[in-house]
């Protein structure tokens, strides 16, 4: 009874609010997975990659570009660079996980409301044809752009001086493992899960393989280029 009226409301906020109950809850999902990682780091005492991002890529150069200027002062003033200090390495990476939450809220979470939104109005129905093409849609025309806005949107705020260097080196081997994820994880989506609750069920998904992007992520981008990611 009460598991019915949890449910019940959590339908209802959803139907109300669905942009931003979507995003909060994407967002939410993402920041925890990243949260979960740092723990986890801590735990069994692994050096977190996402601290020794060198102090070059965060200091303001008045050999840059404006715009880039610009994007630094604005990342600073929000805390998103991270601090270079023996000081963080004991605690949790703030920075990181206000990046995480940002990305989640205000960039995928809106983006995948809106997505879903159209796939589901523009394909109608349950069928296996529709099923597969919806699938293959939201694989291959969504998720190409997605992996890229997100690494180049987590270089920005990281205030690199570069943000497509990361994008160049991960995106393929991001993509790849995406597909090994997501495919299965979608069929389920597009054929048992009610349109409300489309994005929360990918943001719950997301919790998963947010934890798998992270890991892509910290590894350094020349051992991408040489092809040495390693599971």
């Amino acid at each position: 009874m009460f598991l019915s009226r949890v449910i019940q409301k959590f339908k209802s906020s959803a139907q109300k609010r669905p942009l931003f109950f979507n995003s909060v809850i994407y967002g939410s999902f993402y920041t925890g997975a990243e949260f979960t990682q740092q723990t986890y780091s801590k735990i069994f005492k692994f050096p977190s990659s996402s601290l020794s991002i060198n102090s070059e890529e965060t200091d303001i150069s008045k050999t840059e570009k404006p715009l880039f200027v610009w994007i630094k002062k604005f990342d600073q003033m929000l805390g998103l660079l991270n601090e270079n200090d023996s000081t963080q390495s004991r605690s949790y990476n703030w920075p990181q996980l206000k990046r995480y939450a940002i990305y989640g809220c205000f960039i995928a979470g809106p983006v995948l409301h809106g997505w879903y939104k159209w796939l589901d109005m523009f394909y109608k129905g349950k069928t296996i044809k529709i099923i597969v093409t919806k699938l293959l849609v939201d694989q291959f025309i969504l998720t190409p752009p997605l992996i890229a806005l997100f690494f180049i949107s987590m270089s920005s705020m990281e205030g690199k001086s570069n943000v497509f260097d990361e994008c160049k080196a991960k995106f393929l081997q991001t993509f790849k493992t995406s597909c090994m994820y997501w495919l299965p994880v979608q069929f389920l989506n597009f054929l048992l899960i009610p349109p409300v609750l489309r994005v929360s069920f990918v943001s719950v998904a997301a919790f998963c393989w947010a934890n798998i992007l992270c890991y892509l992520k910290s590894t350094p981008v020349s051992t991408c280029y040489d092809n040495q990611i390693k599971y």
